[in-house]
């Protein structure tokens, strides 16, 4: 139960929502963001996070609707932590006639190393090699939830829900931790006299088997089961339970919020007759003594791995019984303290509502460290919580303070636009602006919950609004990207004021309206920008409360130039709005000194919303995409420039013959990877070639591979063709993407890659993602 706002006048705090709530439904499940339809629908693994060492079981749903009968495909799975592969690839045969589905599970053995982030990348490859569709799915290897948290809800404990179902919608968000909201008797006595079936507070019954086949299924799926309950709260009727009224929490008497027992209306009526809550003093020992025996209770009942304590905030000086004065804020250590030592080894969650008091939170020992935001609270220095530069002020501050804990954040998106518009979508912009901002400063969101919903409303039965399956998609993979890069996000980075410069375009550290955001974090190993786009949002109120938020102006191609502290030598974009979250590394194009210092220089193929561009000393290869062909061989490519992301030629040489123009260039349009693509084109006859030669090579076979789509618009090109140390693969003037590939057995060093068209005029030849990959 949360606090509807902390104004100072005690508005009612659950109206008729309480007994009548919109319910949306969601889509039935986790929606892969990059299936063409034709064959690959989604990726997941059957637990939300795995133990060093564990198998995971990756299930990869194929559904074939390309029209023909597939027989002796392959599927061709790759393990990869920051843009770099780990292990071998696993390749699995499939057979499939068109228009029938296969379930394909595939095991994977994470490596032993503790708290690591994966990206598995599933390529589809029909029997002739051809990729036919690819997608991605982030993989936590973490022996506790605590260092990564993913909190997520639950709230339906009506009788027969499907507890299966639900936890695994939110396992294959990876959610690694569960509040289970309002599955109690009464927060004072959490555990009825009867725990099968009962009635909460407001009549909703409450049936034992269903709170305890989630935590059954929450287990099984490496998820931890949190029960929710006020900690300084009673109900109607406390006195008949043991609770005395002198354990109780006064108004001062210069509190302008109301007088007698400090208490909360949370109805006008109810079935049970419950319509307050009455607040205790945490410092007092009696009220102590009987909360967490209470919560003990709990425990010897059901089988839940902690507590999440919450409150409704700060409203001001109260008394004790006996005439002191204290603020509930400043009683927070002492009783999380106490708190943690009662329950053992169970695990304590805390909410210091609209953030305050959260710096006595994060110096007691509970074990994560969670805040609901509102934007009307203040932070310690006086500013209003209701910004995206807010939100990351006090995820850096809380890490700081907390010793490195990662802050979960509850910020109910278009609160009243849900309330006076039930039944509508989320704004898409607006949610994932918000989602961003709080996880590149390195914290965690409370944003999903049971059946696939998300909040909006502290009640979290009611459930306004919708995610568009736009959103869901986009989510999904938000949720793999923050997983498979949880180790530059919230891994013991730490702020750096280094400068940022993005030519052409406006941009601020502060994450000021109509500007990109970007600021720079660092590791022991990695320079970090973190770039979040606002260009065309006109405001950077993070809640969106009425629902509107432009969608940022896409932009391709720009430049940016960064003043590193320590050397850089490769460079790294990984975004969950593109390439399914995998990194694609970005081509150096200046490195220098001027008067702000150090500086390098590269071109970033794209930002929607939000990029995180990582950096480092180290010299480390490309990586091809769509598998090789061999199998389980290493896909570090080894020609530079495959994919021309640089805009340059170089290290390609062209040739055309003495008299005529050149007919080659590199363009943003129509890429198949990427922001840029190397094309041929002439009106008139012509001839084209574009070669890289790469020495040094080991002995041994190598396969090149190529994406070509070649369009005859006059007549056919007397050739076309990739060359391959003079071995000559034609090309199909169709107008299709296809990939080409080439295997080649090096004895003298080199490989020579090349294209070459010979044409009447008018013949189009797009090349892209052209790869060089050594064979096992």
């Amino acid at each position: 139960m949360k606090s509807k706002c902390m104004k100072s006048t005690a508005a009612a705090f659950i109206t008729a929502a309480v007994l009548m709530t919109t319910i949306v439904s969601a889509l039935p499940t986790k929606v892969s963001a990059s299936s063409t339809g034709t064959i690959l629908y989604d990726v997941t693994t059957d637990k939300s996070m795995y133990s060093p060492g564990a198998k995971v079981q990756l299930r990869i749903d194929i559904k074939n609707r390309t029209g023909r009968d597939i027989a002796g495909g392959r599927v061709e799975i790759k393990a990869k932590h920051l843009g770099q592969q780990v292990g071998q690839a696993i390749t699995k045969a499939y057979d499939l006639k068109n228009s029938a589905d296969l379930m394909m599970v595939a095991d994977w053995t994470a490596p032993g190393t503790d708290f690591k982030g994966y990206l598995l990348e599933v390529y589809i490859h029909d029997a002739a090699g051809a990729l036919l569709d690819s997608d991605t799915v982030g993989v936590d290897i973490s022996s506790s939830w605590l260092k990564f948290p993913r909190y997520g809800y639950v709230w339906d404990y009506t009788e027969n829900v499907d507890t299966a179902g639900r936890i695994d919608k939110l396992k294959n968000y990876h959610i690694n931790a569960i509040q289970y909201y309002d599955w109690k008797y009464r927060h004072h006595k959490p555990v009825a006299d009867h725990p099968d079936v009962w009635d909460d507070w407001s009549g909703r019954k409450i049936y034992g088997s269903s709170v305890r086949g989630y935590i059954a299924n929450a287990k099984a799926a490496n998820m931890a089961s949190m029960s929710y309950n006020m900690t300084y709260a009673a109900t109607n009727g406390y006195d008949k339970d043991g609770v005395n009224s002198q354990w109780g929490l006064y108004y001062a008497d210069d509190n302008p919020n109301g007088t007698g027992q400090f208490n909360f209306k949370m109805a006008d009526s109810t079935p049970t007759g419950i319509t307050h809550l009455y607040f205790f003093n945490m410092r007092n020992k009696a009220w102590q003594d009987y909360i967490f025996a209470q919560q003990n209770k709990v425990f010897a009942n059901f089988d839940f791995d902690g507590w999440h304590g919450d409150t409704v905030g700060e409203w001001g000086r109260m008394k004790t019984w006996d005439g002191q004065t204290l603020y509930v804020k400043d009683t927070y250590t002492e009783f999380l303290n106490a708190a943690k030592a009662a329950i053992g080894s169970k695990y304590l969650v805390f909410n210091p509502v609209g953030a305050q008091g959260i710096e006595h939170v994060n110096k007691s020992n509970v074990d994560a460290i969670y805040a609901e935001i509102w934007p009307w609270d203040r932070d310690s220095e006086g500013q209003l919580y209701d910004t995206y530069a807010s939100l990351r002020k006090e995820i850096e501050q809380s890490r700081r303070e907390s010793g490195g804990k990662s802050l979960i954040v509850p910020a109910y998106m278009s609160y009243d636009y849900g309330e006076q518009n039930p039944g509508r979508p989320f704004n898409t912009a607006a949610v994932l602006l918000t989602d961003a901002a709080v996880y590149a400063a390195g914290g965690s969101r409370l944003e999903l919950g049971d059946n696939g919903n998300m909040l909006s409303n502290e009640y979290f039965p009611a459930q306004n609004l919708y995610m568009t399956e736009d959103l869901q998609k986009r989510v999904s993979k938000l949720y793999d990207f923050i997983v498979a890069y949880e180790n530059l996000l919230r891994d013991g980075q730490t702020e750096t004021a280094n400068r940022i410069e993005i030519p052409g375009y406006a941009s601020s550290a502060a994450g000021d309206p109509n500007k990109i955001w970007a600021y720079g974090k660092k590791d022991g190993k990695y320079e970090i920008i973190q770039m979040i786009n606002l260009l065309g949002v006109s405001r950077n109120d993070w809640r969106a409360n009425d629902g509107q938020k432009e969608t940022p102006a896409k932009i391709t191609d720009y430049e940016v130039k960064y003043y590193y502290t320590n050397d850089v030598n490769s460079v790294w974009v990984a975004s969950p709005d593109a390439r399914d979250g995998r990194s694609q590394k970005l081509a150096i194009t200046a490195k220098g000194s001027d008067a702000g210092g150090n500086f390098v220089k590269f071109r970033v193929p794209s930002l929607e919303y939000w990029n995180m561009i990582y950096m480092s000393g180290e010299v480390t290869p490309d990586e091809t995409e769509g598998g090789s062909t061999g199998g389980g061989g290493t896909t570090a490519n080894l020609l530079s420039n495959g994919g021309f992301e640089s805009g340059t030629l170089t290290p390609w040489t062209e040739w055309h013959p003495d008299g005529q123009p050149a007919s080659y260039g590199i363009d943003g349009s129509d890429v198949k990877e990427g922001a840029k693509k190397l094309y041929f084109w002439n009106a008139n006859a012509y001839q084209q070639s574009v070669h890289q030669v790469k020495t040094g090579l080991a002995g041994g076979t190598y396969t090149v591979k190529a994406w070509v789509k070649a369009t005859a618009y006059g007549g056919a090109p007397s050739a076309a063709r990739l060359e391959v140390n003079g071995a000559y693969t034609s090309l199909t003037a169709d107008g299709t993407w296809k990939q080409y590939s080439s295997t080649v057995n090096v004895t003298n060093g080199s490989v020579d890659v090349g294209f070459y068209v010979n044409s009447p005029g008018a013949t189009s030849v797009q090349i892209d993602e052209v790869t060089l990959t050594k064979n096992p």
